[in-house]
């Protein structure tokens, strides 16, 4: 079977949760005897990126990569309120990927053709004019619920009635979207329930994120003892909204109560503004070699998200490391876990920062619900029954 991957960012090396879940389905149906070819955008802001990508990956995924320019610009941005298009995805149309995919699909056949996001959507009339093939969504999280979460979240009235423009416009056309395609990949039951009470009828599948979890399972390494820690690609605006909360927010009425703390952020791409945090109670290490190790090195995860979508997958590793994961509802949505037995939520500063100090005098909670979210990150999120349940729906739509 052939499979076009079509992807809104460079999936390789997979540094963060949307590379991650792209790249994993890619590595998982070669490794089943699938030919898979990916083409990817390059947003702006990536360029070192492409550098990165080995020859090896290229040639085993025939990949192609298209910088475009995303950069939001105040001209085309004031332009956009008169029309009806979401200003948000058409950044990512591109003229050149447009021409390549109907050069592509003129000369080769594919059995799926799959497109990783929304942000892949504006492809879609050019691909159903050149070829028939079944072409399947995967919905990485509900879009429009990052934009109407950043609107609750902000003080600032223009900004506020703005970001609640971008959410309706973008929900518009979620919801026109959904229809055009053959088949729903969708990464969490939340997004799944979502379109199908919003009318979506045609076949659908729920694929979680999957792992291998031999690659983090608990170490007997001994960690940084009194350490709370937050990974995370920080170029994603949610996590640099949740951040900033908890760093004003939560973390001094934590140090109130236990000064003996450190809070240490790591992740790619950190903004400039947020070195002026570091200190004595604060370490902000910019992106590391492996996050498996850096988890293993720390006590406790934190992830204090108050807008955004889909699954975060750095939750789904950090439980299979083992680790201790105090994170607000909207964090942790998507996720089949528990409070109180798989992760601990807390979504005011005063909620987090008492599970914080909590944890700290009663250690014993903090080895239990680690030890709890392994075993709900290895019974639920393995890739091997994850990947033959994706090949399966695949099944669905392959005439051979």
């Amino acid at each position: 079977m052939r499979i076009l991957q079509l992807c809104h960012k460079i999936p390789y090396p997979p540094t963060d949760g949307g590379s991650l879940a792209m790249n994993q389905i890619t590595q998982n149906l070669i490794r089943h005897g699938f030919e898979v070819k990916v083409i990817a955008l390059a947003p702006s802001g990536n360029e070192s990126v492409i550098e990165r990508i080995p020859e090896d990956y290229t040639k085993e995924t025939q990949f192609e990569v298209f910088p475009i320019d995303t950069r939001v610009k105040l001209w085309p941005a004031f332009r956009n309120i008169f029309t009806r298009e979401s200003y948000n995805i058409s950044r990512f149309h591109c003229r050149k990927v447009t021409k390549r995919l109907a050069d592509l699909l003129q000369k080769e056949k594919f059995d799926i053709i799959q497109l990783e996001g929304l942000f892949l959507t504006p492809y879609i009339p050019v691909i159903r004019q050149h070829t028939g093939s079944p072409l399947l969504f995967r919905s990485h999280n509900i879009e429009h619920f990052i934009w109407e979460r950043m609107a609750r979240a902000t003080s600032h009235p223009l900004k506020k009635l703005y970001l609640k423009f971008l959410a309706r416009r973008l929900k518009a056309y979620e919801m026109r979207t959904v229809h055009q395609v053959d088949g729903l990949v969708a990464i969490s039951p939340v997004d799944m329930n979502f379109f199908k009470k919003n009318g979506y009828s045609q076949p659908g599948v729920t694929i979680p994120f999957g792992i291998d979890t031999e690659s983090f399972k608990p170490k007997d390494q001994v960690a940084n003892k009194n350490t709370v820690f937050h990974i995370g690609s920080m170029d994603w605006r949610p996590n640099q909204e949740g951040i900033k909360w908890f760093l004003e927010e939560t973390w001094p009425l934590v140090i109130k109560h236990h000064p003996g703390l450190k809070f240490v952020l790591a992740g790619k791409s950190i903004p400039e503004a947020f070195y002026q945090y570091a200190g004595p109670t604060v370490s902000v290490v910019g992106e590391v070699p492996d996050a498996a190790d850096f988890m293993n090195s720390h006590e406790l995860m934190v992830v204090p998200l108050k807008s955004g979508g889909g699954m975060r997958i750095k939750i789904i590793e950090g439980m299979a490391a083992g680790k201790a994961i105090v994170s607000t509802s909207i964090g942790a949505e998507g996720i089949n876990c528990r409070h109180n037995e798989h992760i601990l939520l807390a979504d005011t500063p005063e909620e987090m920062a008492d599970a914080i100090v909590h944890c700290f005098k009663n250690r014993e909670l903090i080895s239990k619900i680690g030890t709890r979210a392994h075993a709900f990150a290895t019974e639920q999120h393995n890739v091997k029954p994850i990947i033959d349940k994706l090949i399966s729906f695949y099944n669905r739509f392959y005439k051979t």
